[in-house]
């Protein structure tokens, strides 16, 4: 009973001190809490993979690399599955909107409640009752207002999300629109290597050939007898020579 009686003599002594020490604490974390947005790093990371799938289309599976971690597995299993395009696999990942500085807080509604304490003792101080009320009152604007920007910022990742998953489409399907395109001119190219003197410097040229057009990917059979057969007259050149 004497320490309760320590701290409340305190906190009545110096209340021109802690209550606008507590004000300011509150406002700090108002404001850090308005200013977050925890989606602005996917969005960041998100929109600079959308900018240079849209200037490098061919570049895609490089750049896919950095997006952010949830949406680089749902490339793997877009690559690893039969799915037509990627928006049959990618799906917007929420990211959870966690308070700021709860710890201050708490620390700051214990000191807050104190007073509580104080105005049970005198209830002539009714300046500390309406600083709670105030206080708390404050406390559920500011987590409705937090919640409601949560919507806003979410809402704008789901279109740079939606943005990204559109190019994706775009550039898959332009890739596999090029492809047979592709392997003719890859089948042709290595063709005139064929009429070269065999050397290493020929077989890495066929080699950055098929690296260059993006034939790493699946082809159809029929393209991939076209390539067997030029690779094979290479080879059989190399073992002539």
């Amino acid at each position: 009973m004497k320490y309760i009686h320590i701290v409340l003599d305190f906190i009545t002594l110096y209340d021109y001190i802690l209550l606008p020490t507590i004000s300011c604490l509150l406002a700090l974390f108002c404001i850090v809490n308005f200013c977050k947005n925890v989606y602005r790093r996917h969005n960041k990371k998100v929109m600079s993979v959308t900018r240079k799938i849209c200037s490098f289309p061919h570049k895609t599976a490089q750049f896919v690399n950095t997006l952010p971690q949830e949406y680089r597995r749902q490339w793997r299993a877009y690559t690893n599955g039969n799915a037509q395009q990627p928006s049959l696999v990618f799906e917007f990942v929420p990211v959870k909107n966690r308070l700021r500085l709860l710890r201050l807080f708490i620390f700051t509604a214990v000191l807050c409640s104190l007073y509580i304490v104080a105005f049970a003792f005198d209830t002539s101080r009714t300046d500390y009752l309406i600083f709670q009320i105030v206080f708390w009152l404050a406390f559920t604007l500011v987590t409705i207002a937090d919640s409601q920007i949560a919507k806003l910022h979410e809402r704008k990742a789901k279109q740079v999300f939606a943005r990204f998953v559109n190019e994706l489409n775009r550039a898959v399907g332009t890739e596999q629109a090029q492809q047979p395109q592709n392997v003719e001119e890859t089948v042709k190219q290595i063709r005139e290597l064929n009429k070269c003197q065999p050397t290493n410097a020929v077989f890495e040229r066929a080699s950055q050939l098929l690296h260059e057009k993006g034939l790493n990917g699946e082809r159809t059979v029929e393209q991939q007898r076209k390539l067997n057969g030029a690779l094979n007259g290479l080879l059989q050149s190399y073992t002539k020579a």
